[in-house]
């Protein structure tokens, strides 16, 4: 019997896949922990999966447990995408960007947390209210 693909060639895809989303990780982590010290924030927190957009979040004027929606396939994923934009929204006038930042921060998260953890970027703005 003839496959489509070679098994193998799926085991070395699937481990690639797996390389390159631990990789991204640790890279979004990195910037975002650089962007929480630069917040006043415990740079720890970058590095705990759903912590991490909590905080964030939480920076951005919402409940941190609506974090708990991307524990939710489909919907409560795209929701979370949708107010980390508007989380990203409200975080780039603190940092002294625009609304093209927002667009960079909606489509390319990984880019939009290197400019501001990494970048020459200083926190302006205020500490949250904890809600």
């Amino acid at each position: 019997m003839i496959t489509g693909v070679d098994s193998g060639a799926g085991v070395v895809l699937g481990l690639l896949s797996f390389v390159l989303g631990a990789a991204v990780y640790v890279w979004v982590a990195l910037a975002l922990s650089a962007a929480f010290r630069k917040m006043g924030e415990e740079p720890w927190r970058a590095w705990v999966p759903v912590l991490n957009i909590a905080v964030l979040l939480r920076w951005g004027g919402f409940s941190m447990w609506l974090a708990l929606l991307v524990l939710v396939p489909g919907v409560g994923q795209v929701a979370v995408w949708i107010l980390l934009i508007l989380t990203v929204h409200r975080l780039n006038p603190g940092f002294g960007y625009g609304g093209g930042m927002t667009v960079v921060g909606a489509l390319l998260f990984p880019v939009w947390a290197t400019i501001v953890g990494f970048g020459p970027a200083e926190w302006r703005g205020a500490r949250p209210a904890h809600l």
